[in-house]
């Protein structure tokens, strides 16, 4: 057998397993006295931009992905008001679907602008403060006969929550406890966990799990402690998965730490009031330029 062909074969073998679709960590964590957000986004490589968004009731924050027939799709996010999104991939589940109800994406027309999609998700981060009010609007929409995803939200005040998939094919969520606590979302169902305890021992969820419980044991919550957590849970395959960038948020202080392409120990840091302030008719930059600027500012001094 030839080099080539035994290479050609080692990497078509490579690419059969490699997972095909993302698989993200996020968390939030809190203590009475801070509320952190935590989310690695893990795909094949491709481009990621970050967005400033002012067109709802409450200016937004968010970072985008092109993603299959979609140009740019929102990933993960906060408001003004320091509620907060981010979006797991899962095994696709069947949903009994609503007609009746406003579906989860739609067009908005305005005169003399090009017409935009509006996803519920987005829209509910511009137009909500609380996960309270997420949880009273979300399930008026309808999101089709089947889902490949949860949605994970949090606010300032320390709720947090994740929607998904339920028993009878409805939407339902799982909600972090009060006070001094943490949820953890990767990519199964957390609807299965209470009657799959073997769910909990995936990697990193696992991982995720662990380091968070002592963390609240040690009333350790900052964005060193939720960075490490990041860290410990990223994904480098060679064929698959990448983290192509993550985020801590501080909700009550409404700041963004970025970490490029697994640099988990330069945080390149958003202040989100800043961003809204200075850019009055939105943003859209690539993470890559964001990142090459701040290191080419940084050359200069």
């Amino acid at each position: 057998m030839s080099i080539k062909l035994i290479v050609f074969t080692f990497l078509s073998i490579l690419l059969l397993f490699a997972p095909a679709t993302n698989a993200c960590t996020i968390f939030t964590a809190s203590n009475g006295e801070s509320v952190m957000f935590g989310g690695n986004e893990d795909q094949k490589p491709n481009s990621s931009f970050l967005l400033v968004d002012r067109s709802g009731t409450y200016g937004m924050v968010y970072f985008a992905t092109p993603w299959k027939k979609w140009p740019l799709v929102p990933q993960m996010g906060i408001n003004e008001k320091g509620l907060c999104f981010d979006t797991n991939w899962i095994p696709k589940e069947k949903l009994n679907p609503h007609p009746e109800r406003r579906a989860k994406f739609w067009t908005i027309k305005e005169p003399g602008k090009k017409d935009r999609f509006e996803w519920v998700i987005t829209y509910l981060l511009k137009e909500s403060i609380t996960v309270e009010e997420v949880l009273s609007k979300i399930f008026s929409y309808d999101f089709g006969d089947s889902i490949s995803a949860q949605f994970h939200f949090a606010d300032k005040y320390g709720d947090a929550a994740v929607i998904h998939p339920g028993v009878g094919g409805e939407l339902t969520y799982t909600r972090k406890p009060k006070g001094s606590s943490y949820l953890v979302s990767t990519n199964f169902n957390l609807a299965k966990l209470a009657n799959d305890p073997k769910l909990s021992l995936k990697k990193r969820y696992k991982t995720a799990d662990e380091m968070l419980s002592k963390m609240i044991k040690e009333n350790d919550i900052s964005v060193e402690s939720m960075a490490s957590v990041l860290k410990a849970t990223h994904q480098n395959q060679w064929f698959g998965a990448k983290t192509l960038y993550s985020a801590v948020y501080d909700l009550q202080k409404l700041r963004i730490y970025l970490y490029y392409n697994r640099q988990f120990d330069e945080p390149y840091i958003l202040d989100v009031k800043e961003e809204l302030a200075k850019n009055e008719f939105g943003r859209k930059v690539s993470l890559k330029k964001l990142i090459s600027d701040r290191n080419l500012n940084a050359g200069k001094k």
